[in-house]
């Protein structure tokens, strides 16, 4: 199964990217692999992540941290495995901008956007399950400055283009989910 999640900033997209794997990897006794591409850069950050590896503590994933280059890790993911992606919206900015780790770069990469977008299908691809995280920060009526515009009109692309391969499609807003194509798996309600 590929899932694409779409929503804001806390708004539960994660939690039930969690539920969903799991429930996943329950039903076949597929492998739940949680695919972590933050690279934090402050405390914030830092506490998001504790966050999240908090709220998956006991849950059976196997934590893989890559912040750019899907592809180098491929070959080492398991067939069987159900993959949590966290989250598209970092690492197509790993890859436009570049991180500390990688070195920033000092032009946006416009050769990101097809890129990640190819190396996302292949992981979707490489494994049994896909659930696929990404910050909805493309669809304000905001202006921002060319760099950033740049940045979200990728991030809208790519995320057009994994929907279009993936079996569900889903917005999460306050814990609401909204269903834009398919059926989420073990899933009755609306709510978190």
């Amino acid at each position: 199964m590929k899932i694409l999640l779409l929503g804001g900033s806390k708004s539960g997209k994660s939690m039930l990217a969690q539920r969903l794997i799991k429930a996943l990897s329950d039903e076949d006794g597929s492998k739940p692999v949680y695919w972590a591409t933050m690279e934090p850069t402050d405390g914030e950050d830092r506490s998001r992540i504790e966050r999240h590896i908090i709220e998956r503590a006991g849950w059976g994933f196997e934590t893989v941290e890559c912040a750019v280059n899907i592809c180098a890790f491929l070959p080492k993911l398991d067939k069987n495995a159900a993959v949590l992606f966290d989250s598209i919206t970092a690492i197509a900015a790993n890859e436009m901008f570049g991180t500390a780790k990688s070195g920033y770069l000092s032009e946006p990469d416009k050769t990101a956007e097809v890129r990640t977008a190819r190396e996302l299908e292949l992981l979707m691809g490489a494994a049994k399950h896909t659930v696929l995280v990404c910050d909805e920060i493309f669809r304000d009526g905001m202006k921002f400055d060319e760099t950033t515009e740049d940045y979200r009109r990728a991030l809208a692309n790519i995320c057009r283009r994994l929907a279009e391969n993936c079996d569900a499609v889903c917005e999460v807003v306050c814990g609401n989910i909204k269903l834009h194509k398919g059926k989420l798996p073990f899933f009755d309600g609306k709510n978190l």
